[in-house]
């Protein structure tokens, strides 16, 4: 073969070994100088996401309490199942728009696994109120909260880290609770910007230097707390039709005629009336109608007892009743010894007796409740004295020596006062007692709930459910008149 066809050698393809270990030695080199800082910054990215996450998980949370009126369980423990306890934080949040449990308990890029301690973390700053519904707190409305001016109570904290180098603690006290939602921020150096680790519960040791992979959300409840100024007016007991004769006995009888009246005081809109009807004498005067009076008790003057019928109540008498001999005073009421024109009328040998028209009042009925009003007789009192509701008879009384009091009063008996009653919806429709109110409960109160919370109203006199008011705004007013609930 000719030597020009031979063909040409080629170059050596490949590297060395020793080629081999310097370029992994350079690689060594740069990766330990790179990799460092390429996972810090991964972890900044991923702290930075979930920031952005925790208001979502915030706001689900929240939306929960307020629709399922309860205060969670937040147990910050990493061996809890997501699955275990329907009332826990994170299982809350998830029914209510934050995603699967998993999703709202685990940091993002953290995998759950029973040997997995990185989760998320809930605290209150009233720890006491974990797992109760919003009635077993605000119980009555009174003394839950400490300042209704400043109720701190209602907030809560979510924390996280996404570095499961970095372990936050399970519970935090008021002071460190009040120095996160106060004061925490980062610094320029990656520490704290106010204060030490310590003062927020965690070890400088582990943290030194890494707060931008601490994230604290917020949760401020404070806008769901409402006042609800609560009027509350007894009520008259006797209902509509009740007869008031047993209160006013001494109403009862004769008055003279057309002067009987009736009227109330501290009520409005209320009706009593007089059942009366006219009549004929109480020669007596002992304010009844005797038997010698109106001989078949129909309380009327009888043709057998006006024997003429010149209109006047006749005695039948003969010149001497007892034998004695003489006319008798009864039978002589002036004592003169004989009968005059003004004792027999008539001249028919009866004795007259001229007679007398009365009111003859048989009962007081109380035809219409009426409201209750309060009049308070010193209201610069310590506990203000409210007027009592009555009900007076008033009249003229011409005979009887004294004449019988012209004006009878009874003080009207009142029911205890109208019922409320919280309703708790987690206890299957059950009603919760939220008052139990005494006599000397003051005109009006403040009583401070959580929105979304009912109020169940009864009525005084059957103390039946009568209306739901449903707490919507942040300031409202309950009252109930003496007759009905106004909302």
């Amino acid at each position: 073969m000719h030597p020009q066809n031979r063909p040409s050698k080629m170059p050596r393809a490949g590297f060395t070994l020793l080629e081999l270990i310097g370029v992994m030695a350079v690689i060594a080199i740069l990766s330990a100088a790179v990799l460092p800082g390429a996972i810090d910054l991964i972890r900044t990215q991923r702290a930075v996401k979930e920031g952005a996450v925790l208001p979502e998980i915030a706001e689900a949370l929240k939306r929960g309490m307020l629709r399922e009126q309860i205060f969670p369980v937040y147990e910050n423990d990493f061996e809890e199942l997501t699955v275990d306890n329907d009332a826990y934080w994170w299982n809350l949040a998830a029914r209510h728009g934050g995603g699967s449990a998993n999703e709202v308990l685990y940091p993002l890029g953290i995998r759950p696994g029973p040997e997995v301690k990185v989760i998320r973390k809930l605290y209150f700053a009233e720890a006491s109120w974990s797992e109760k519904s919003f009635s077993e707190v605000t119980s009555n409305g009174l003394d839950w909260l400490n300042n209704f001016q400043d109720p701190t109570e209602l907030r809560l904290l979510l924390i996280s880290t996404t570095n499961p180098d970095l372990l936050l603690p399970d519970t935090l006290n008021e002071q460190r609770f009040n120095r996160f939602w106060d004061d925490w921020a980062v610094g320029s150096d990656g520490d704290p910007a106010l204060g030490r680790w310590s003062r927020y519960g965690l070890s400088s040791s582990e943290w030194q230097g890494r707060a931008a992979e601490l994230n604290v959300q917020r949760i401020d409840l404070r806008d769901l707390l409402c006042a609800v100024v609560i009027e509350n007016r007894r009520a008259i007991a006797e209902a509509s039709g009740a007869d008031l004769s047993s209160a006013l006995p001494a109403a009862l009888g004769f008055w003279d005629r057309g002067s009987v009246s009736v009227s109330y005081t501290n009520l409005q809109d209320a009706e009593f009336i007089i059942q009366a009807r006219d009549t004929t004498e109480d020669l007596n005067q002992n304010n009844s109608l005797d038997p010698g009076e109106d001989a078949n008790g129909n309380g009327f003057l009888d043709s057998g007892e006006d024997l003429n019928g010149n209109g006047v109540f006749d005695r039948i008498t003969e010149i001497d009743l007892n034998d004695n001999g003489i006319l008798d005073i009864a039978e002589d009421l002036n004592g003169n010894g004989v009968w005059d024109s003004d004792e027999d009328l008539n001249g028919n040998n009866f004795l007259d007796h001229p007679a007398q028209i009365y009111t003859y009042v048989e009962a007081v009925i109380q035809t219409k409740r009426g409201r209750r009003l309060v009049q308070v007789e010193d209201p610069s009192a310590t506990i203000p004295i409210t007027k009592p509701a009555t009900v007076t008879i008033r009249g003229r009384r011409s005979f009887g020596s004294p004449p019988p009091v012209p004006v009878v009063t009874a003080t009207l008996a009142l029911t205890d006062l109208a019922p409320v009653a919280l309703m708790n919806p987690n206890d299957a429709g059950a009603v919760v007692p939220l008052y139990n109110f005494s006599n000397d409960f003051g005109l009006s109160e403040s009583r401070y709930f959580l929105k979304t919370q009912e109020l169940l109203l009864g009525e005084p006199w059957t103390s039946g459910v009568v209306g739901i008011f449903s707490i919507t705004e942040a300031f409202s007013t309950l009252r109930f008149d003496g007759l009905q609930w106004h909302y």
